[in-house]
């Protein structure tokens, strides 16, 4: 990954360690993670499931494409996939931004956390 200067990332994700260890080793082997398979932090965040438009609706297969057109791709689902996603800034053990996605396709401009 190129160097930007965010704030320090954490990773919360679904699945086993081992699961965990084989994605970031592929795609960022520095990241730092979180194996979450029993939902506490999703829970803890307030972190809902999506209904059917925002899992699959007009607004998700067009960013489906746009991934598709940059080469990526749905990999194998890990947990429970209806759960949309959160992103938090946390400082000082408090929340001082955070985004819920608005559908699965969904996310922040992440240039936006340096401003």
């Amino acid at each position: 990954m190129q160097n930007v200067n965010y704030p320090a990332i954490v990773f919360v994700y679904q699945g086993t360690v081992k699961e965990g260890e084989e994605f970031f080793n592929r795609f960022w082997k520095e990241a730092r993670a979180i194996a979450d398979r029993p939902k506490r932090f999703y829970e803890a965040f307030d972190l809902r499931r999506g209904n059917l438009v925002q899992l699959l609706g007009p607004a998700v297969i067009a960013r489906g494409v746009q991934a598709a057109a940059k080469g990526n791709f749905v990999g194998k689902p890990v947990g429970d996939t209806t759960i949309l996603s959160g992103y938090f800034l946390i400082q000082k053990n408090q929340i001082v931004w955070q985004y819920l996605s608005k559908h699965s396709g969904d996310h922040p401009d992440f240039k936006q956390l340096n401003q």
